[in-house]
C-alpha cells in the first residue's frame, strides 16, 4: 500500500510539471488534432456522400436525334453528378472545344439513333475525347457504356414485345395507334418491375471480413487510418518527454535523494511512467472524439478493445522512454534520441497516412520492415477495432506483440538504468 501511495504521489507531482510545460502539452495534444483534422477535411472535400471520388469533368452534349431514346438518354446524362454538361447545337463547335482542351469530351447522338433502336438495328453514340486527357476520356467512356447499356436493355425488351405480338397475331386488326399504346403499356410494366428488382435485388453482394463483419467503404477505412496513424505517431512522442524528464531528475540529483529515502526506486520510476501514460490516453480520447463527432470516423463496436489498444500502446511508449533514458548520458541527448526514435519508427512503421493503407498491409519487403516496429502493430490493432468492427479477440495478436515489445524494452532498461 505504501509503494502504491508513493507511486501515485510521484505521478501527481509529475502531472503538475507536465501541465506547466504549455509548449510540449500543446504539441502533444493540439498538433495531432490539427494534422488529422486538416487531412480528413481535405479528403472529405473531394469525396461524395457515398464515398466515391467527386470527379467533375466538363463535356459537351450534341443531340441530332429527334426520337425518344436520344431525348431520354440526354436527360440521364444531365443528371450525372460527375459530369458538367454543356449542350451544343453543332458537333463541329463541340469538337473544336475538345481540340482546344476546354472540354474533356463531347458526346454526340446522330440522326436516326432512336429509329435504329426501335428497329433493333445497331446504333452508335460518338464520344469525341481529348487525347491529352486519357484519364478523363476513360471515365466518360465508362459512364457512357453504362448509360447505353440501360438503353440497350430498353430497346431489346421493346423489340421482344413487338416480336411476340407479331408472332402471336394478338394485335391483328388493331390500328397503329392501338399497337403502339399496347406495346408501350407492356414496356412500362416490364421496366417498372425491373426497377423494383434493382432496388431490392434477389442477390446482393456484401463485403465481409473473416469474422463475418460487414466491412466499411474504402474511404471510411482511410479516415480510420488517418486517426489511428496520427494517434500512434503522437503517442510515441511521449518517449522524448519521459526520457528527458527522467534524465533531468537524475542530473539534478532528485533521483539519488529519492532512492536514499525509505521508498522504492521502482515506485519512483513507476510513478513517473504512469504520469506519462496518461498523456496518450488524453490524446486518444481527444482525437477519436473529434474524429467521430466532426468527421464521422467509426470507432468500431468495442469500446473495451479501443481502450485496450490505447493503454497497451502507451505502455510500449513509456517503456521505450525508460530504455532511452537508460542509454542516454544527458537530458538533451535523451530528448534528441527520443525525438529521432519517434520520427524514424513512425516513418518506417507506416503510421503517417500518405497512402490508402499502412505499410504493414502492402506486402513485400516494406511490410516486413514495418512490422519490425511497434507502430505498425499498433495501427493494425486500431484499424481492426475502428474500421473492421473487431473486438478484444480480434486484436489479441497485436496486444501480445506490443506487450512483447514493452517487455523487451523494460528488461533492457532495468538492467542498464542507473539512479546516479
Amino acid at each position: 500500500m505504501k509503494t502504491l501511495s508513493t507511486m501515485l504521489a510521484v505521478t501527481w507531482k509529475e502531472l503538475q510539471l507536465i501541465v506547466r510545460d504549455r509548449g510540449n502539452l500543446a504539441i502533444m495534444l493540439l498538433l495531432p488534432l490539427l494534422l488529422s483534422s486538416v487531412q480528413s477535411a481535405a479528403n472529405i472535400a473531394v469525396v461524395t456522400e457515398e464515398g466515391e471520388a467527386a470527379i467533375l469533368l466538363h463535356i459537351a452534349l450534341v443531340n441530332d436525334d429527334s426520337g425518344d431514346f436520344g431525348r431520354e438518354v440526354s436527360k440521364a446524362i444531365l443528371t450525372i453528378d460527375e459530369l458538367d454538361v454543356a449542350i451544343h447545337m453543332s458537333l463541329a463547335e463541340a469538337e473544336a472545344l475538345v481540340a482546344q482542351g476546354d472540354l474533356a469530351a463531347a458526346i454526340y447522338f446522330p440522326r436516326g439513333f432512336s429509329e435504329d433502336i426501335n428497329a433493333y438495328r445497331p446504333a452508335t453514340v460518338d464520344v469525341i475525347v481529348d487525347p491529352a486527357q486519357p484519364e478523363s476520356a476513360s471515365i466518360v467512356t465508362g459512364i457512357m457504356n453504362q448509360v447505353v447499356g440501360e438503353v440497350t436493355i430498353w430497346g431489346e425488351i421493346q423489340y421482344g414485345i413487338r416480336s411476340v405480338f407479331e408472332a402471336s397475331g394478338l394485335l391483328e386488326g388493331a390500328s397503329p395507334e392501338e399497337r403502339r399504346g399496347i406495346e408501350a403499356q407492356n414496356l412500362g410494366v416490364i421496366m417498372t418491375r425491373l426497377g423494383e428488382m434493382r432496388r431490392a435485388p434477389l442477390i446482393s453482394v456484401i463485403s465481409e471480413d473473416l469474422e463475418g463483419v460487414e466491412t466499411e467503404s474504402w474511404f471510411e477505412t482511410f479516415l480510420a487510418y488517418i486517426y489511428a496513424g496520427y494517434t500512434v505517431m503522437f503517442i510515441f512522442f511521449v518517449v522524448m518527454m519521459a526520457a528527458e524528464s527522467i534524465m533531468n531528475e537524475r542530473e539534478s540529483g532528485t533521483l539519488r535523494r529519492l532512492v536514499a529515502a525509505p521508498i522504492s526506486g521502482g515506485a519512483v520510476i513507476g510513478g513517473k511512467l504512469l504520469a506519462y501514460m496518461l498523456i496518450p490516453c488524453v490524446q486518444a480520447a481527444l482525437l477519436f472524439g473529434v474524429g467521430s463527432i466532426f468527421f464521422g470516423v467509426s470507432l468500431g463496436n468495442s469500446p473495451a478493445a479501443l481502450v485496450a489498444m490505447t493503454l497497451v500502446t502507451a505502455i510500449v511508449a513509456v517503456s521505450l522512454g525508460l530504455l532511452i533514458a537508460s542509454l542516454a548520458k544527458s537530458a538533451s541527448q535523451a530528448s534528441n534520441m527520443g525525438l529521432a526514435a519517434g520520427f524514424i519508427l513512425a516513418i518506417v512503421g507506416g503510421v503517417v497516412p500518405i497512402g490508402p493503407q499502412p505499410f504493414s498491409r502492402m506486402g513485400g519487403f516494406i511490410s516486413i520492415l514495418a512490422r519490425a516496429t511497434p507502430h505498425a502493430h499498433a495501427v493494425e490493432g486500431f484499424l481492426k477495432v475502428m474500421a473492421e468492427g473487431g473486438g478484444i479477440m480480434a486484436i489479441l495478436p497485436e496486444l501480445g506483440i506490443l506487450l512483447g515489445f514493452a517487455a523487451v524494452f523494460l528488461v533492457i532498461a532495468t538492467r542498464r538504468f542507473r539512479y546516479i
